[in-house]
């Protein structure tokens, strides 16, 4: 017996497409870009946050010394 999905990521994607479409089409150029450039802002903070507790709690490798044989 098959299941019916719970969540439909196309349609949900579709969904957020043409609500940001009306919400950014009801604005003009000037607030557009705020908006644009603001959700960016975010996302770009988000990953530098990330990046910076991801390196923080990686352990550090063993460094093996070659020996050098003149």
């Amino acid at each position: 017996m098959a299941t019916k999905k719970k969540f439909d990521a196309v349609a949900e994607s579709r969904k957020w497409r043409t609500a940001t479409g009306k919400k950014l089409s009801l604005m003009d150029e000037g607030e557009r870009l705020a908006y644009l450039n603001q959700d960016v802002a975010g996302k770009l903070q988000a990953l530098r946050t990330n990046a910076a507790t991801s390196k923080a709690r990686r352990p550090r490798k063993a460094v093996r010394k070659r020996k050098v044989e003149a």
